[in-house]
Formats: C-alpha cells, sequence, structure tokens
C-alpha cells in the first residue's frame, strides 16, 4: 500500500504506449460493451443452468465409490488457468479430464457433467442475451492481452482494476476513447514514470501510510500532490497521479471521504473535480474490484475441493458446492458487474478537456 500503488499503476499503464492500434482497439470494444452491462435480468438464466448442472452433479455424487472416482490433483498452473478463462470452470473440467484419463477411470456420468461444467458460463450468458454473451467471450479473449503488459508478480485482478481505472480518467476528460488516445495518456504515464519529480509523491504517499492518517497528515499529501511540477510533456499524467493517488487513499487507508475533500479543496484542487473524479472513480474502482474478488472466490472453492483426498467426500463437496456457493458467486457476478457499469458511468460523466 502507498507509494507501490502508484508505481506500479504508472509502470503498467506505461507499458501500453507500444502497443499496436488493433490490440488497443481489442479493449476499447471490451469497454464498449461493459458500458451496456447495466441493466438486464440474469436469475433465471443462472437458476435454469445450475439446475442441470446440480442435477448432473448429484448423479455423480450417488454414484461415485472409491474404486471409480474423479479425484482432481490441483496445482499453481491450473489456477493461473482459470484467469485465463475468466468466468468460467473451465480450470475445473481440464484438470479433471486429465486426472481421470490418467486413471482411465472416465463414466458416462461425470463425463456429461464434465460437458456442462465445460460450458456453463458460456450457457448463462448465452440465455441472458447477446451482448452478456458478447462481453464474456471479450473478457476472456483479452485476458492475455491484460497479462502481457503487467510487471512480474502483477495478477490478472490487478491488471483489469488499473485498466479499468485508467481507461474511465482517459474517457472523463476527452469524452471518447480511440487507440490514439489510449497510447497518448500510457505515453504521458510513462513520461511520469520517467520522472524525477514523482519521487516526492511516492515519499508523500509512503509518509502518509505510515502516519495516523489524521487531517493534518492528508493536508500534508495533498499539498505534495497539487505542488507535483512535470516536464510540460508529462504534464496530462498528473491527473492520472490525482486519481490512483485519491483511490489509494479511499479504497485502501480508508480515509474518510469528507477528510479528501476538504484537504483537496484547502490545497487548491477544484471541489467539483474531486466531487466527479476521485469519488466516482472510488466507487467505481471499489465496485470493479469486488466484481474479480467474486471471481477469485470461484477458484478458493475449486481448490477446496481439489484438497479432499477422500474421492467420495470430493464428489459430495462438489455437488455441494455448486449448488450453493458456486451458484451465488455467479449470481454476485452478474449483480456487482451491473453496479460496476452504473458506477463507470458515473464516474466518466462529468468530462474534463485535457
Amino acid at each position: 500500500m502507498g507509494s507501490t500503488d502508484l508505481i506500479t499503476y504508472l509502470h503498467y499503464i506505461s507499458n501500453w504506449e507500444s502497443e499496436s492500434d488493433e490490440n488497443i482497439d481489442r479493449l476499447i470494444s471490451e469497454l464498449n460493451l461493459f458500458l451496456k452491462m447495466d441493466g438486464f435480468e440474469f436469475r433465471p438464466a443462472i437458476n435454469e443452468e445450475f439446475k442441470t448442472l446440480t442435477d448432473l452433479a448429484v448423479e455423480v455424487r450417488d454414484t461415485t465409490i472409491a474404486s471409480d472416482a474423479m479425484q482432481i490433483a490441483a496445482d499453481a498452473a491450473a489456477v493461473a488457468a482459470f484467469w485465463s478463462f475468466g468466468v468460467s470452470m473451465a480450470a475445473f473440467v481440464v484438470l479433471e479430464g486429465e486426472a481421470m484419463l490418467l486413471k482411465a477411470v472416465i463414466s458416462t456420468k461425470s463425463a456429461k457433467l464434465n460437458e456442462k461444467l465445460k460450458t456453463v458460463d458460456t450457457d448463462i450468458a448465452t440465455r441472458i442475451n447477446s451482448d452478456v454473451k458478447a462481453y464474456i467471450e471479450k473478457y476472456k479473449a483479452n485476458n492475455h492481452l491484460i497479462n502481457a503488459q503487467a510487471p512480474k508478480g502483477m495478477d490478472n485482478r490487478t491488471c483489469r482494476s488499473y485498466l479499468m481505472q485508467f481507461m474511465a480518467q482517459v474517457q472523463r476528460m476527452k469524452g471518447t476513447i480511440t487507440a490514439s488516445i489510449f497510447k497518448q495518456y500510457a505515453a504521458s504515464a510513462r513520461k511520469v514514470f520517467d520522472s524525477e519529480e514523482i519521487k516526492a509523491v511516492y515519499d508523500a504517499l509512503d509518509d502518509l501510510n505510515l502516519s495516523e492518517r489524521s487531517k493534518a497528515d492528508v493536508q500534508k499529501f495533498m499539498n505534495t500532490l497539487v505542488g507535483l511540477k512535470l516536464p510540460e510533456i508529462a504534464k496530462i499524467g498528473i491527473v492520472l497521479v490525482q486519481g490512483i493517488a485519491m483511490s489509494v487513499m479511499g479504497n485502501k487507508m480508508k480515509i474518510a471521504n469528507n477528510t479528501i475533500k476538504e484537504c483537496a479543496e484547502s490545497a487548491g484542487i477544484p471541489l467539483e473535480e474531486v466531487d466527479s473524479s476521485a469519488f466516482g472513480m472510488m466507487d467505481f474502482c471499489g465496485e470493479f474490484a469486488a466484481v474479480v474478488t467474486v471471481l477469485m472466490s470461484v477458484v478458493d472453492i475449486l481448490l477446496e475441493i481439489w484438497d479432499i483426498v477422500d474421492v467420495v467426500q470430493q464428489s459430495k463437496k462438489m455437488c455441494d458446492e455448486l449448488n450453493g456457493r458456486i451458484k451465488d458467486n455467479y449470481i454476485s457476478y452478474y449483480s456487482d458487474i451491473q453496479e460496476a457499469c452504473k458506477k463507470y458511468k458515473k464516474a466518466i460523466s462529468a468530462k474534463r478537456t485535457q
């Protein structure tokens, strides 16, 4: 927390400066579909698909015995594979299939369950509507591209959160987003990242993190933030720095919005800028982080299943979780993505020309 967040953000965004227009257009295409995610009915589709899935899982549970069960072996690569699919149970299916191939115990019932697990996320999206289906497909297809720009050790969740915050800030300031505009702002992030001046903000953010985070501490940081002097060529990057810094203050340091607002105004940052940009972006980023946390929760549940040694108990656990927490997480995902979309739109509604 602190300077690490800001450094990582600027590093990641700056890496996009040299990306091809074609690949950036892929991100913008996904974003345009995301902006349609604020109003659709999803519960009937989830209920129908999980009824089928649970019925199949019950069959497997009721016929599983130790001699022909489907023990699953998990490893780090499997969890990483999950993120290459995005919203999917496909990692579970791949592992299960490989394990059973090795043991030569593939049964008709578990094969049917496998097939449904493999397609359930797409089946749900297809049942909802064509825009949701297209969004899920774009989301999955772009994960490798999004991860490819990451500094070592940065996970998909952080990549996506930073990228969405960046695009929201650009879109709010410019009113639109194109590959050319995207790369212009990414280039500015690189210039800020390479500057000597930004180190003062890093130090001030670390000092704030280690302080009692009193109003005086926040005011001291705001004075440093507003006093940041960058070379002319990098100045549009100041808004990016302000946005991520305030997001860290609100979402990670848990500093009260009123304190941030008062100190920002006192430091000379326009009140309307704090209201429309900083707090709107905080709300959106917090909601989007919740979306990817839901996905990670599905991975955690799968790991719990994989860790069960007794294969009979493993099959029972799988059945229970499919009908319980995994289904609930799919409901949460679609609910949260709608809220994230609404908050993204709110965050970019007050446009600022830069």
